[in-house]
């Protein structure tokens, strides 16, 4: 090939439409997101948009079983400006976020300007696929109505019933509320902030961090007993948990130290299993970003109920799990030798509720290793609680754990 008819072809490429090649499947729009709703909008195009991530199985049967086929091309193609998403990577997560993806695959449909008109999930075969598409293609008055809404509160309206109108219809959908409900919280007084009021915030939180996480923490006081436990619960599990490991996560440590500030708070409310996480999680976050304060309240609590936990007790907790799991086999239901590495199921199926103790405990000794100092004392603590771990479920790691704090 000539030197000009080289340059000719790649100049070419570069003019072309920016979608990937798939062949006769959906040709995905390979820029940006902010380029992506420029092409929709000039184009006069809804957008599709596969939300995955690279773990995902049924992402990968979609990307692999349904996207080439051509039928489902040619109809993607005529009729969207379609693109591909990783949740985990680039501008993904910031805008999975946005449209409330927990699940994955999720499918966004959107109008030209990026509002959405139908949210679906989960491995569809190609008929049940299109389906789903032309329905989010029909005169769904979704995207309308908060079309109108978004142009409201750009417009700067700050009315009570129009935030109640506004929160309610991007919840419905799942869509994050973060930037509305700073905007509506600025607008509250005190005496505003009665529980129907605070319930309604706590409704519209979904998962994301607000102005109006700590509203609810700091007013839990205008409920009964009661309410005040079932709020705490809701609070934490539905929506602090969420945005504190994302704050954590993006190195947010302001935010981060707000939510460990609250969990502390709501810590009395909430119930046993809602405890034990909150306290794995304080241990987690404050290992990652180095606060030692944290990681002892949390360590020492998760540690001392587990070690309060009689050896008698595990041992008998251990044979009655395992006499569940090999039930079917000793009956017949089950066969055994056509499960791959079932001796070594067998084996760990021998101690689970030991295993399970025996994992905290090696979990927060390795991280006051990790973060505290040698000569603080809490690392004898942490000496003892490796050494139980390694009694309850001798292996080399919680032994080599062991050497390294004596070591200390």
């Amino acid at each position: 090939m000539k030197p000009h008819t080289l340059c000719f072809c790649l100049l070419l490429n570069l003019l072309r439409p920016a979608h990937a090649q798939q062949g006769n499947g959906i040709h995905f729009f390979s820029g940006s997101w902010k380029q992506l709703l420029t092409t929709a909008q000039a184009k006069h195009l809804p957008i599709f948009v596969d939300v995955y991530t690279d773990w995902c199985g049924p992402c990968k049967r979609m990307e692999k079983e349904i996207f080439p086929l051509p039928e489902v091309g040619k109809f993607f193609n005529n009729n969207f400006i379609s693109y591909r998403l990783n949740a985990e990577k680039g501008e993904g997560p910031g805008i999975a976020k946005a449209f409330g993806v927990s699940a994955y695959p999720t499918w966004l449909y959107l109008d030209p300007k990026g509002v959405l008109r139908s949210k679906r999930t989960d491995y569809m075969p190609a008929a049940e696929f299109i389906a789903a598409a032309k329905a989010a293609l029909g005169n769904d008055s979704t995207s309308l109505r908060l079309s109108a809404l978004d142009a409201r509160f750009a417009a700067g309206e700050q009315s009570r019933s129009f935030f109640h109108t506004y929160l309610e219809a991007r919840t419905a959908v799942q869509l994050d509320n973060a930037k509305i409900l700073d905007a509506y919280v600025a607008t509250l007084k005190k005496q505003d902030l009665n529980t129907a009021e605070l319930s309604f915030l706590l409704k519209n939180c979904g998962r994301t961090w607000s102005a109006a996480v700590p509203l609810i923490a700091e007013n839990l006081g205008v409920f009964d007993s009661a309410e005040q436990k079932q709020v705490a619960n809701n609070l934490f599990e539905n929506t602090l948990y969420f945005a504190w490991g994302d704050a954590a996560k993006a190195g947010d440590r302001q935010t981060a130290l707000q939510a460990m500030a609250i969990e502390e708070k709501l810590y009395p409310l909430l119930t046993e299993a809602a405890q034990l996480t909150a306290d794995h999680a304080a241990l987690y976050h404050s290992r990652k970003l180095q606060l030692t304060d944290g990681l002892k309240k949390a360590g020492y609590r998760l540690a001392n109920k587990q070690m309060a936990v009689d050896t008698t007790q595990a041992r008998q907790k251990d044979k009655e799990l395992f006499d569940k799991v090999m039930g079917p086999f000793l009956s017949g239901q089950q066969d055994s030798t056509k499960i791959p590495g079932f001796a070594e199921e067998k084996r760990l199926a021998a101690r689970q509720y030991s295993g399970n103790v025996a994992t905290l405990l090696y979990e927060v000794a390795d991280a006051f290793r990790e973060l505290l100092p040698g000569d603080d004392t809490a690392q004898k603590d942490a000496t003892k609680w490796a050494e139980r771990a390694y009694f309850l479920v001798p292996n080399e790691h919680t032994k080599a754990l062991v050497g390294r704090l004596k070591g200390k």
